[in-house]
C-alpha cells in the first residue's frame, strides 16, 4: 500500500526508535534511546495471523527509517496488563492494543486512559469500558457474511449437512463473525438447504433471523474452537464420532479462521464417510493459501494487514497531532459506541488466489508450490472470458439483494459461468469503492454493481471499463459515464407514482400526514423515486396528502426502526409511512406492530413477499410494490455476459436474449442514459402474497 511521504515525516518526528529488540515480551526490559510515543501490543506469537501483523508493523516503520517496539502478551491477560503499564511508564502517548480477552482488557485500557494515553483497539474490540478512543478493524460482520455466502453459493438441493464452528467466546470478533455468517446462512437453514449437525443450541434457534448476543453465546459455547488448532481438531473429531454416516457425505463447514480451518479440514478429510467438504477460513495465512492451492481448504477471507497497519498508524498520528482519526462507523462495546473506520475484505479461493494474494504482493509466489496447476491465463478471443463475473450489492445480509443473487446464480448455471457475490456489510460508498478497486485488480469478466452513490462511483466504473471489464449496474445506477448501461427495474416514474397511489389508498378519502423513510441520503434510486413522489403530490387527486418529513434509515434495520418510532412521536396524526427500501419497510412495519398502531398508521413502499408476509396479514403493511429482484439479478448476469462475449457492444438499439425472460433492447434515456428495462412494478397484498415465496 502506498503511503503519503508527509505522513511518514510526521511519524518520524513523533515516533522515536527506542528498542534494540523489535519484538519482545514484557519480561524483556526495553532500552529506550528517547521518549517513546507509540507502543504496539499483540496477543500471541502462537498464531500465524499475529506474526503477520508484527511483520507488517516492522515493515511500515522500517519504511520510515525507524524501529518499532512490539510487545506480545502470550495469551495472558495479566501479562497484557503488564505490557500496558510498561508502555505507560515509558511515557507513550498512544497504545495500539489487540486484547487477548476483550472484557478482561478493560482494566488495562482504563489505566491507560487515567494516564492520559489514547487507546486504539486493534482488530479486536476492548469491551465494557469507556476508555477506548478508536477501533481499527476490518468489517467483521462482512467477514462472516462472506464465509456464509461462499457456503450458500456452493450448495445445491436441500438437506446439506452443515457443521458450525466459532472463535473464542472471550473475543468480541467471534460474535461479529458468527453474526455475519448467521445473517446469510439462517434463511438457507430455514428453507432446508442446510441442516445443522453439530449444535443443538443452533438447531433450537434456527428459525430466528436475528440472534441476541446471549443466544449467540449459547451456540458459540457449543462450537467454540477458542482460536486453537488442537481444540478445533478435537471438537471436529468428536462431532464426526457422534455423527452417523447419514450426517456426513458432502458436508459444509463454517470454520472461523484459517488455523482452525486447516485443523477441521484435516479431521473431515480423514473420515471415510465424508465424500467431500467445503470449508471456510479467514486471514489468508500462508499455510492456508497453500491448502487452497492444494484443494484442502475451500476459501479464505483476505484481510490485508497492510491496510490495517496503515489505518492504525494514521489514527495514532492523528492523536499525536491533536486531531481525531476519520470515522465512518461505530461499534458498541457494551459501554460506549467506539468510533471506527472498518476496512473491506475480499473472498479468495482457487479462482482468484493468484490475483488477490500473489499478484497483489501480499505473499510472494516463491513461498508456494502448485500455483502453475491452477491454470495460467491463456490468450483468448476478445469475445470470450474464462474468469469469474461479480455481482456487487449495496450491502450483504440484505434479503432483497440476496434474492437478486439467487437469480444471478440461476443465470450463471444456465450460462456455465461462475458469478461471485461480494459486498460490504454496510451500504457505504467509500467501502464499495475500496472493494471494487480490489476486484478490478483481479480482472473479472464483468461487474454488475448496485451503486451506493451514483457520482462517487463514476471514476471506479471508468477504471474498470478502461481495464476492459464490462460494467452494468442493477437496482441503483452509477451515473452514465461510469458504466456501459443500467438494468432498470422499472420506469422511474412508475415506481414513484405507484407508491403515492398506495399511500393515498391507505390514507383513505380524507388523506392526512404521510412520511418517507428512505435508505441512505445519497442512494440514487431512492432519491430519484422520492423526487417523483413529490411531483405526484402536486396533482389534484393527492391534495389531501401532506408530506411531513423524509428521514433516512441508512438501510440498517435498527436505525430504520428507530426512525419510524421517532416519526410516531413527532407526528401524532401520521397516517402512512412510505419506505422505498426493503430494509426500511420491514423495520417500519415492525415498529407499527410493536407500538400497537395497526389501523392508525399504515406502511407501504417497496418490499419482498417473504419479508412482508407477516405485516400484510396483520394489517401493518396492507400493500406494497416491487419487481422481482431475482429477475433483476438474472437479467444483470445475462447483460454483462453478453458484453463480455461480444454479443453486444452496449449501444442503443442493440438486442440480446436473457434466458427465460426473453429478448431485451438497450434504450437511451435523456436522464438515465443507456438502460434496459426489466418491467413494471407489481402490487402485493393479502389476496396474492401467498402466491410468492422469495
Amino acid at each position: 500500500m502506498k503511503h503519503n511521504r508527509s505522513i511518514w515525516l510526521v511519524i518520524s518526528m513523533l515516533v522515536l526508535a527506542s528498542m534494540l529488540l523489535s519484538a519482545c515480551g514484557p519480561s524483556a526490559t526495553p532500552t529506550a534511546t528517547a521518549a517513546l510515543k507509540v507502543g504496539v501490543i499483540l496477543p500471541t506469537k502462537n498464531e500465524p495471523r499475529w506474526i503477520q501483523d508484527e511483520t507488517r508493523f516492522k515493515d511500515a516503520f522500517t519504511q520510515a527509517g525507524y524501529d518499532v517496539q512490539i510487545l506480545f502478551s502470550d495469551g495472558d491477560s495479566a501479562k497484557e496488563k503488564a505490557n500496558v503499564e510498561s508502555l505507560i511508564s515509558q511515557g507513550v502517548k498512544v497504545i495500539i492494543f489487540t486484547p487477548q480477552d476483550g472484557t478482561a482488557a478493560a482494566a488495562a485500557a482504563q489505566e491507560a486512559r487515567d494516564a492520559g494515553v489514547k487507546v486504539i483497539s486493534y482488530d479486536r474490540l476492548i469491551r465494557d469500558t469507556a476508555a477506548v478512543d478508536y477501533y481499527v478493524t476490518f468489517d467483521s460482520v462482512a467477514v462472516g457474511e462472506a464465509q456464509g455466502q461462499y457456503l450458500v453459493d456452493k450448495a445445491t438441493g436441500t438437506g446439506n449437512p452443515l457443521y458450525l464452528y466459532a472463535g473464542a467466546a472471550t473475543d468480541n470478533n467471534a460474535f461479529l463473525f458468527f453474526e455475519g455468517a448467521w445473517n446469510v446462512l439462517q434463511p438457507k437453514i430455514a428453507d432446508g438447504t442446510f441442516v445443522i449437525k453439530n449444535s443443538s443450541e443452533a438447531v433450537g434457534l434456527q428459525d430466528k433471523a436475528t440472534l441476541t448476543r446471549d443466544e449467540m453465546s449459547q451456540i458459540i459455547g457449543q462450537v467454540t474452537t477458542d482460536w486453537k488448532f488442537d481444540v478445533a481438531k478435537n471438537l471436529a473429531e468428536a462431532n464426526l464420532t457422534a455423527a452417523p454416516a447419514a450426517d456426513k457425505g458432502d458436508v459444509f463447514i463454517l470454520a472461523p479462521n484459517d488455523g482452525t480451518a486447516r485443523a477441521i479440514a484435516d479431521s473431515f478429510a480423514a473420515d471415510g464417510d465424508v465424500t467431500s467438504y467445503v470449508v471456510t477460513g479467514q486471514d489468508a495465512e500462508e499455510p492456508s493459501v497453500q491448502y487452497i492451492i492444494d484443494g484442502k481448504q475451500s476459501m479464505t477471507v483476505l484481510k490485508d494487514v497492510r491496510t490495517l497497519v496503515s489505518d492504525a498508524i494514521a489514527a495514532a498520528v492523528a492523536y499525536l497531532e491533536g486531531g481525531t482519526p476519520e470515522k465512518t462507523a461505530t461499534y458498541n462495546n457494551g459501554a460506549i459506541d467506539v468510533p471506527a473506520k472498518p476496512s473491506v475484505v475480499v473472498t479468495v479461493d482457487q479462482s482468484n488466489v493468484q490475483a488477490a494474494v500473489i499478484d497483489s504482493g501480499y505473499w510472494p509466489a516463491a513461498d508456494f508450490t502448485g500455483l502453475d496447476t491452477l491454470g495460467a491465463p491463456t490468450a483468448a478471443p476478445a469475445a470470450a472470458c474464462e474468469g469469474d463475473y461479480v455481482l456487487v450489492p449495496k450491502n450483504l445480509g440484505n434479503p432483497y439483494f440476496d434474492t437478486g443473487n439467487n437469480g444471478a446464480q440461476e443465470a450463471a448455471t444456465e450460462l456455465g459461468i461462475t458469478v461471485l457475490y461480494q459486498g460490504s456489510a454496510t451500504a457505504d460508498a467509500t467501502e464499495q469503492i475500496t472493494l471494487l478497486n480490489s476486484l478490478i485488480a483481479q480482472s473479472p469478466c464483468g461487474l454488475a454493481i448496485s451503486a451506493n452513490d451514483a457520482d462517487a462511483l463514476v471514476p471506479t466504473g471508468q477504471a474498470a471499463m478502461e481495464a476492459g471489464i464490462p460494467v452494468v449496474t442493477w437496482d441503483s445506477a452509477i451515473a452514465p459515464d461510469g458504466r456501459n448501461f443500467h438494468i432498470n427495474q422499472a420506469v422511474l416514474q412508475d415506481i414513484g407514482a405507484i407508491q403515492i397511489k398506495m399511500a393515498s389508498d391507505l390514507a383513505g378519502p380524507d388523506g392526512g400526514d404521510i412520511a418517507i423513510l428512505s435508505a441512505t441520503s445519497t442512494a440514487p434510486n431512492q432519491n430519484a423515486w422520492i423526487e417523483v413522489m413529490k411531483q405526484e403530490l402536486t396533482k389534484p387527486e393527492y391534495a389531501n396528502l401532506k408530506l411531513v418529513e423524509t428521514v433516512y434509515g441508512d438501510d440498517d434495520d435498527t436505525k430504520s426502526y428507530n426512525e419510524a418510532q421517532a416519526l410516531f412521536t413527532k407526528y401524532p396524526n401520521l397516517k402512512v409511512i412510505i419506505a422505498p427500501t426493503t430494509v426500511g419497510i420491514a423495520a417500519s412495519a415492525r415498529a407499527v406492530t410493536d407500538a400497537d398502531l395497526i389501523g392508525k398508521v399504515s406502511v407501504t413502499g417497496l418490499g419482498t413477499p417473504n419479508q412482508m408476509r407477516e405485516y400484510v396479514k396483520n394489517g401493518a403493511a396492507p400493500q406494497f410494490a416491487l419487481w422481482n429482484p431475482a429477475d433483476l439479478g438474472y437479467l444483470a448476469v445475462y447483460a454483462m455476459h453478453a458484453l463480455a462475449t461480444g454479443e453486444i457492444k452496449g449501444e442503443a438499439g442493440e438486442t440480446f436474449t436473457a434466458g427465460r425472460l426473453g429478448e431485451y433492447t438497450i434504450q437511451d434515456d435523456p436522464d438515465l442514459g443507456l438502460n434496459v428495462l426489466l418491467g413494471l412494478p407489481f402490487i402485493y397484498n393479502a389476496d396474492n402474497i401467498d402466491d410468492f415465496n422469495w
